[in-house]
This record gives C-alpha cells, structure tokens and sequence, in this order.
C-alpha cells in the first residue's frame, strides 16, 4: 500500500525554526487530521507534503519517492476555493482532465459523475458566481478528484463556511473519502470537526511546532459503515473523546 511519509521533518523561515522534526505517515484510506494551537506548523507541514516548501532536515516522499515538487499523486484544497471565475462549474471540474489532453466529451461526462459525486448534479452550466460557498467548495472537490490523486491535502477547506454548512460539508468529505479510496492529509481548528472526520488525529504545539499525542478514532469508519452522523455526535464516547482532544490542545498554555 502506498503511503505518504514525512519522516523527521523540521521546516524553517529566515533561519527561525518553525516546525522541528515531526514525523507523519498517511497510507490510502486514511484520513489524517492536524490540529492544534496557532502557530505549531500545520500548514507548513501541508505545504511540504504539496511540495510546496522544502524541509531544511527530514524526507517527504510518496511510495518510497521523494517528494520534491507539486504532482498529480497530491491533489490540494485551500480554505479559498480557487476556481476559475470564467468557466462553468463543470468546466472548473474538467480542467485537470484538459491539460491530461481527454477528449471533450469524456471530460464533461466525467465531470458531471464527479459533480453528482459531490452532490451537484444539474449544476454543471452554472457560473461559478451563481453558487454558494458550500457549492464553491463542492466544485472544488470535485475537481481535486479529477485528478485521480493518490491522495487528497486538505488546508481547512471549510473554515470559510457558515455552521450549517460546514456540518453538511464533513458528511460530503467523508462520503467523498469512502468513494474515492485515497488518502487524506487535513488541517483544521474544530475540534469536533477533526473527531467527525479523521481516523487520526495529530496534535501539535508550538514553539516549534512538534507532535504532542496522537489519537486513533474510529468516528468517521462509523459513519462510513452506515452510522447516521447526529446518532455519533450523540455517543457519549464522542463527548468524551472532544474533552480529552481539547485538553491535549490546550495543555501548557498557560504555562
């Protein structure tokens, strides 16, 4: 099984250390969270898995390969949905397939399976001005998908997104990891948000930033296995496991 690996990764900015030897492994079928306080390097440790920043020590590879620059084994998703305003939704979505060189009536037919996929079907045609911002980030899923990534980085691609919205929007998430079958790398500041969707979450404090614990949950399989989303929030297992999350964040801060 192929696995994304960053192994001892230390990043830094003007020679101040921001992250110091964190190490991560995410294979396909997982969906690995990242959380913690402002500051502790989440992103940064996105962006060395995009290829987007180069660790000063450590290895970021894929299936044994460094990782030395964006691919299409990565497919990434910002917070800001990044669409292109010109095109139609299902335009947006087949872009990654054009620059594949797919034929334009395989494209749009792919697309419009991965925009019922992400439950947008019949809104193909529409102006990427016409939709919401849960739609917009929809669209944007549905395109990262087109690429056929081995794995999907996720940089809180719902925090933009009012409360209602971002509830619906985790259940997509997952029903998009359960179709899909790749492998997701996430940052995100819910804590309830980080248990509903991972199947680990890595807990990470500043000053550099540094992995402080480590849960293994078993949420989001529950929901993959048919579990209705309220009937989870409601276990008291789940109450449970948002107060020890949330201690494990905070520990030490006032210290």
């Amino acid at each position: 099984m192929t696995h994304l690996v960053l192994d001892k990764v230390s990043v830094h900015y003007d020679g101040r250390p921001a992250v110091e030897r964190v190490s991560i492994d995410v294979a396909k079928h997982d969906f690995v969270v990242l959380v913690g306080r402002s500051g502790c390097g989440k992103t940064s440790l996105l962006n060395v898995a995009a290829g987007l920043v180069e660790p000063v020590r450590g290895s970021a590879t894929i299936g044994g390969r460094p990782i030395t620059a964006p691919g299409s084994d990565r497919a990434v998703v910002f917070q800001n949905d990044a669409l292109f305003p010109w095109l139609s939704a299902r335009e947006n979505v087949a872009f990654a397939l054009r620059l594949r060189g797919v034929r334009p009536d395989q494209r749009a037919r792919r697309a419009d399976e991965l925009l019922r996929l992400v439950k947008l079907e019949g809104a193909g045609d529409k102006h990427i001005w016409e939709l919401s911002g849960g739609m917009r980030q929809r669209v944007g899923l549905a395109r990262a998908l087109a690429a056929e990534p081995q794995f999907l980085l996720l940089d809180e691609p719902l925090g933009a997104l009012d409360a209602l919205t971002r509830e619906r929007m985790q259940t997509t998430l997952l029903d998009l990891w359960t179709a899909s079958h790749v492998g997701v790398l996430m940052v995100t500041h819910g804590i309830e948000e980080a248990l509903v969707l991972a199947t680990r979450i890595v807990v990470l404090a500043p000053g550099p930033g540094r992995v402080v614990r480590t849960f293994e949950t078993a949420f989001s399989r529950r929901y993959a296995a048919g579990e209705p989303i309220r009937t989870i929030k409601a276990d008291p297992a789940f109450a449970a496991s948002r107060g020890e999350l949330t201690d494990a964040i905070f520990e030490g801060e006032a210290a």
